[in-house]
C-alpha cells in the first residue's frame, strides 16, 4: 500500500481538503476524497489495475495517484465545484456541469508541480509568527 495525499486547497476564501489513498493490493483502487469543514463534498474511486495493467509497478501507481490529486487540486483552484474537479480529473463531464473548461485535463508538468509547491508554502506561512 502506497501512502496517502492530503492538501488544504483555498479559493476565494473556502477551504477543502483533498485526501488521496491507496486501498492496497487485494482492493487495487485509488480514492479521492473532496472535504470542505469536514464534510465530504465529492468522492471518485478508481480500479488502478483497470487504467494501468495487472503487471503496474508501485512508483507507476504511486504517479498514477499524484496525477489524479494534483489535476482535482488545480480545478479547485481554478474555482470548479467539487463535484466538477473530481470528475474532470476522471476524465468526466458531470451532466449537470455547464462550467468550462480549467485546464485540469492536461497533463501534470512541472510547472503545475512549483505552483502547487509554492501555494502549499503560501498556506503554512499563513498565521505563523514571524
Amino acid at each position: 500500500m502506497i501512502p496517502g495525499l492530503n492538501n488544504n486547497v483555498t479559493h476565494a476564501g473556502v477551504e477543502y481538503h483533498v485526501q488521496t489513498e491507496d486501498l492496497g493490493g487485494q482492493n487495487p483502487f485509488v480514492l479521492t476524497l473532496v472535504f470542505r469543514e469536514g464534510v465530504i463534498l465529492a468522492r471518485a474511486k478508481v480500479n488502478y489495475r483497470e487504467a494501468l495493467g495487472d503487471a503496474a509497478t508501485e512508483a507507476q501507481i504511486k504517479r498514477f495517484m499524484e496525477e489524479r490529486h494534483h489535476r482535482i487540486i488545480q480545478s479547485l483552484w481554478a474555482g470548479q465545484p467539487a463535484d466538477v474537479a473530481i470528475a474532470q480529473a476522471m476524465g468526466e463531464t458531470p451532466a449537470d456541469s455547464n462550467s468550462p473548461p480549467t485546464g485540469a485535463e492536461l497533463p501534470l508538468t512541472d510547472a503545475n508541480i512549483d505552483q502547487l509547491i509554492a501555494e502549499y508554502l503560501r498556506i503554512r506561512r499563513v498565521g505563523k509568527p514571524r
